[in-house]
């Protein structure tokens, strides 16, 4: 009897403790690429690179985050997030760029005790603190049309995850950047006016929860 109410007594606090919040620390992996469309892929591949093409880079993140504790299934964790990101043209020629970013993810998850399974969208914004690229003949050339890339970014991230004994989340999540990270108005008569590049990027994250 009493080997039963101290393992209902557990599972009680293990409960309550699932709707409360507190800070974390995360970290993992961004993979993410140039989202360019064809035409202006080609001109720029072509005419700066040499026809190389446009390549998706594997990076990190990490940072710290607060979560709200629940309601209805509802949970906000904004974040500060440092992520290098960027897109790789051959094996030795590569544009990293490295932004603080802060996400404000709404989260809606059933709690299963010891398991919270969740749904997350987040408004994000950030700003590049680094722009760089490979000290190599294309990176050169890459170089000029990521002179004036733009800093400051917003976008959306979308995903989902798992809150593990209310110890650890685990999380995949796809981020669009709405704004431009560099301009290629230099091009725009070759490609009919667009004159834009933007970067996607897909996360996948691990968080030790306190």
């Amino acid at each position: 009897m009493k080997r039963f109410i101290l393992v209902v007594a557990a599972v009680l606090v293990a409960f309550s403790a699932s709707a409360r919040g507190g800070f974390l620390i995360k970290a993992g992996l961004s993979n993410s690429n140039m989202d360019l469309n064809r035409e202006v892929g080609t001109v720029i591949s072509e005419d700066v690179l040499g026809g190389a093409a446009f390549n998706n880079l594997t990076g990190y993140h990490a940072g710290i985050g607060y979560r709200t504790g629940t309601w209805s299934g509802l949970r906000f964790q904004p974040e500060l997030i440092y992520n290098l990101r960027g897109t790789r043209v051959d094996d030795a020629t590569t544009w990293k760029m490295g932004y603080l970013e802060m996400p404000l993810n709404l989260q809606w998850g059933l709690d299963l005790i010891v398991l919270r399974p969740f749904l997350q969208v987040a408004p994000t914004i950030g700003y590049d603190f680094m722009n760089t690229t490979s000290d190599t003949a294309s990176g050169k050339a890459l170089g000029n049309v990521t002179l004036d890339a733009n800093r400051l970014e917003y976008g959306l991230s979308i995903g989902g995850g798992l809150d593990v004994m209310n110890s650890i989340q685990l999380s995949v999540n796809y981020n669009w950047n709405f704004g431009s990270v560099a301009n290629l108005s230099a091009y725009k008569d070759q490609v009919a006016g667009i004159e834009r590049g933007k970067a996607r990027c897909l996360q996948l994250s691990v968080a030790f929860l306190f």
